[in-house]
């Protein structure tokens, strides 16, 4: 019974550090009802840049500072690290570093 407990424990942790968003760089916010538009104002008045629309409807890239965005959103948006694979980031074979 332990094992299991462990396994989903290290699973939970594992997908928390990934989703945890950075202390500046790429982050997603997303906005857990459909008013897109406070996000857009709390990512601005906070000192972002807008990248453009994230994976999730609704959601938005921004690169800045979250110790300047996240004062700045509505509590019901959420800010996530944004996975260059997730947020439309064109990596891959052939292009320069």
């Amino acid at each position: 019974m332990w094992i299991p407990a462990q396994i989903a424990n290290a699973t939970v942790a594992l997908v928390a550090l990934t989703m945890w968003p950075p202390a500046s760089g790429s982050m997603l916010l997303v906005p857990l009802d459909q008013d897109g538009g406070a996000a857009v104002q709390g990512a601005l008045a906070g000192g972002a840049a807008l990248l453009g629309a994230g994976p999730i409807p609704g959601s938005l890239v921004v690169v800045g500072d979250r110790a300047r965005i996240a004062p700045q959103v509505a509590w019901n948006i959420v800010i996530m690290a944004a996975p260059p694979a997730g947020c439309g980031a064109d990596v891959g074979a052939g292009r320069p570093a």
